[in-house]
């Protein structure tokens, strides 16, 4: 997706949002405490909540549960909250650094290149990779520090190429049947 595309997208839910805003009764409770839309902490406040109970599968707007998903919880156990809060941050990391690496039409098109160059499937490239971040992360426990990345950056680019080689891998697999 495109600068242009994300932000033409954005300005839409901007839209939508503050439409929302206009018609909801001020006396409501879900307007406790809000103000103009346009930056303000509440909307933050609300725009974070409402991304963090995605996993609940709540409507936004009622609160009302979704149906036909076998896997919604009334709640969350201690750890998972967390465990959620780190899919979202390499949610964003994926998306974010595909702007960099990818293209256009193909977010993994780097992966797939440059597993052409070596002749070996493209999921298996992201299991290099990964080898590499292990080399990162031997060396931190060698030597009690990483002079570039970070341990929480290496643990997060572990994760990511791991989801995205269980995506090329599935390709694969679907491409052979």
């Amino acid at each position: 997706m495109t600068a242009a595309l994300l932000e033409a997208a954005n300005d839409a839910l901007r839209s939508a949002v503050a439409d929302r805003m206009a018609s909801t009764d001020p006396a409501d409770p879900k307007m406790v405490g809000y103000s103009s839309l346009a930056g303000c902490q509440p909307a933050q406040e609300c725009a974070a909540q409402v991304l963090s109970d995605a996993w609940k599968r709540e409507s936004c707007c009622e609160g009302q549960r979704f149906r036909g998903d076998s896997l919604m919880q009334d709640a969350v156990r201690p750890g998972s909250r967390e465990f959620l809060a780190v899919l979202d941050e390499l949610r964003n990391l994926h998306l974010a650094k595909t702007l960099d690496y990818g293209m256009d039409e193909d977010a993994l098109s780097n992966i797939r290149q440059s597993a052409d160059v070596l002749n070996i499937s493209a999921w298996a490239g992201c299991i290099l990779r990964i080898s590499d971040k292990m080399h990162r992360l031997k060396a931190f426990f060698r030597r009690g520090k990483v002079e570039f990345d970070g341990v929480e950056d290496t643990l997060k680019d572990i994760a990511c190429y791991s989801a995205i080689a269980l995506v090329l891998y599935r390709e694969e697999q679907n491409a052979a049947e």
